[in-house]
């Protein structure tokens, strides 16, 4: 069978475009680090590439709503540690004012100290966070307290800021002011205090100490709640940072390349091209003196 010159260099220029493409495709991968950059490159591959992307773009969602939930329950916690204080004090004020040591006069001067004390709690209980009322529940945006003498608001704040730390788990990020200020007779117990120092009522004074203790044992409680929330946050934390790696890791043996065998494999071709165009060199060059020699 009769092979023409064209018909060869044909042949020959087809392998070195071949050869030439191999080529700059190990180079493209060397440079790019990548093994599999289109479906087509390996389909299976690529359908769990994809599906682990999606999995670490919400791993980082998960990340930032946790991120923002222990920013609001240390936050939480301080205003608690505040208010923890300020009713310490204000036992301390009463079982003072209480015994028979008080007078009128001490009486009235402790009860413009318990108002500043009860004006704080307010203060508290109005917290702002992120341009929102931190302690507003449902209605954020509404300041939770909007009047200093009982029941110190028209509408107490319902429902509680949440979550989604991780798939299909939500949970409240933290207390409104109607569990920390209202329920709890912390504002009602400052201000019985403070009608009973103005009515020089020594009885009165001793029955405010009980209820304030109430409301210290309620906030001292919810405290506890704050710290095991935070505890979980951390351990949501902990468990996304170990999920995250094990994912990026999983995703880049599915798409990264070896550098080393990519390398040596940019050599090998480079070396094959190389000698496809001296082999092919010598085939366009022969002649017909050449095959009659």
């Amino acid at each position: 069978m009769r092979v023409s010159n064209i018909g060869m260099a044909t042949s020959a220029i087809l392998g070195l475009q071949h050869a030439s493409h191999g080529v700059e495709e190990a180079r493209h991968r060397t440079q790019t680090g990548l093994r599999v950059e289109r479906a087509s490159d390996d389909p299976n591959a690529a359908s769990s590439i994809m599906s682990s992307a999606a999995s670490l773009r919400a791993l980082d969602q998960y990340q930032r709503n946790i991120n923002s939930a222990t920013v609001r329950s240390n936050t939480e916690e301080e205003v608690l540690d505040k208010l923890s204080v300020a009713l310490a004090r204000a036992k301390q004020i009463g079982i003072q004012e209480g015994s028979s040591t008080g007078s009128a006069q001490t009486r009235l001067v402790a009860k413009a100290e318990i108002d500043q004390l009860l004006a704080f709690a307010i203060q508290l209980a109005n917290t702002r966070h992120e341009g929102e009322y931190l302690f507003g529940g449902d209605q954020s945006g509404t300041p939770p307290i909007t009047q200093s003498t009982p029941p110190f608001t028209a509408s107490p704040p319902t429902g509680q800021r949440r979550a989604e730390i991780s798939e299909s788990l939500t949970i409240d990020v933290n207390h409104n002011a109607t569990q920390i200020f209202l329920s709890s007779s912390v504002l009602a117990s400052l201000d019985q205090l403070s009608q009973a120092l103005g009515a020089n009522d020594q009885l009165a004074i001793q029955n405010s100490i009980n209820t304030i203790d109430t409301g210290h044992g309620v906030v001292q409680t919810l405290l506890g709640d704050v710290g095991a929330q935070t505890n979980r946050l951390e351990t949501a934390t902990q468990n996304i940072v170990a999920l995250d790696a094990t994912l990026k890791t999983f995703k880049s043996n599915l798409q990264d390349i070896n550098l080393e065998e990519a390398v040596t494999t940019l050599v090998n071709k480079q070396n094959a091209y190389q000698s496809a165009l001296l082999a092919t060199s010598h085939v366009i060059n022969l002649s017909l003196a050449d095959y009659l020699r």
